[in-house]
């Protein structure tokens, strides 16, 4: 219980190598044929991306390791003030009082992931799984707030710099949400039969309602090739950008997660479009073209997944939480002067 509790607030990462300093000096040699020598800088400029990635995923590992052992020792300590046991302390403080989730909320979260469903699955038939989770992110979350409470009274401060992260130039083109003038823009690449685009969805939402018009987000599309649905979802959307109701079957479609043609016709009426001119467009293919220019884009900055956020052209891969945003809006909103 114990360590599933401390362990549930952290993100898994891959454990790497960090990529050797480079001196003032030629760089060691990697390798060599003939009278051609490779060495380490030019092999670190070929895969830099990919070096950086390692570098932040070594940087999450030691600050979540020390996230760990400050939160276990503070436990201990709590436990042994109150006479309890680490595992007593943990079930009064997280475990007590947990509600359990409503009909109401299970049959809400059910019809939100119907379209992901087999046909022939009912709502009794899943019940169980949906309890299970409903209480299990109720327990993460609560977790979060207990052990954030105790570093808080602790002064715990976290020392260690993570690696400075590359800024790329990523356009800011495509629909768009919140102050245009906004000192932090957010470009999102995102795929609307991904799971985890959906869940960032939410909180990206979090996120603009928290900065008002000191953020705007910029939506491109990355369609991935596993996901056969995508693709044509994309191009929906682009087509309701045409009669500017972009963020309205955006919206409608990550929520549903519908995304069959009729499906997208359908929610494309409901969401106030032009249903012949939709469906004309949509048949035509007509804005595949700029899908692929979208994709195109994100590969040339570095995307490999979704969802995958540039904040003023630092990159954010994966449904990061809401803090991981706002480290990187805050610094840049201290940096610009505009906090």
């Amino acid at each position: 219980m114990r360590f599933f509790l401390i362990g549930a607030v952290f993100l898994s990462a891959c454990a790497t190598t960090q990529s050797a300093q480079q001196g003032e000096g030629p760089t060691p040699v990697v390798a060599k044929y003939g009278e051609r020598v490779i060495r380490l800088a030019e092999v670190d400029a070929k895969v830099a991306d990919e070096l950086s990635k390692l570098q932040e995923q070594m940087y999450e590992l030691r600050s979540e390791a020390a996230d760990r052992i400050a939160i276990e020792a503070l436990v201990a300590q709590k436990a042994k003030a109150a006479g309890q046991s680490e595992e007593g302390w943990l079930a009064k403080n997280i475990e007590s009082g947990l509600e359990e989730p409503s009909e109401a909320e299970m049959r809400a979260l059910f019809e939100k992931a119907r379209g992901r469903l087999p046909p022939e699955v009912t709502f009794d038939d899943v019940k169980p799984e949906i309890r299970k989770a409903v209480q299990r992110e109720e327990r993460t979350r609560r977790a979060r707030e207990v052990f954030g409470q105790l570093k808080k009274e602790a002064g715990f401060v976290m020392v260690l710099e993570g690696p400075v992260k590359p800024r790329k130039s990523v356009d800011a083109t495509g629909p768009s949400r919140g102050n245009a003038a906004a000192k932090v823009v957010i470009v999102e690449f995102a795929d609307f039969e991904c799971h985890f685009c959906a869940k960032a969805h939410e909180t990206v939402m979090l996120v603009l309602k928290a900065y008002g018009d000191k953020v705007r987000l910029v939506f491109r599309h990355y369609p991935l090739s596993f996901h056969p649905k995508a693709p044509k979802a994309a191009e929906a959307t682009a087509c309701a950008d045409e009669q500017g109701r972009f963020w309205e079957l955006h919206d409608a479609l990550f929520e549903s997660q519908e995304l069959d043609v009729d499906a997208l016709k359908m929610q494309a009426k409901q969401a106030g479009v032009d249903e012949t001119k939709f469906a004309s467009c949509l048949d035509s293919g007509r804005t595949a073209a700029l899908v692929k220019r979208d994709v195109a884009a994100g590969q040339q900055v570095g995307v490999s997944g979704t969802p995958a956020f540039f904040i003023n052209g630092f990159m954010l891969s994966g449904a990061q939480p809401e803090e991981a945003f706002r480290k990187v809006i805050d610094a840049e909103l201290a940096r610009l002067g505009a906090d």
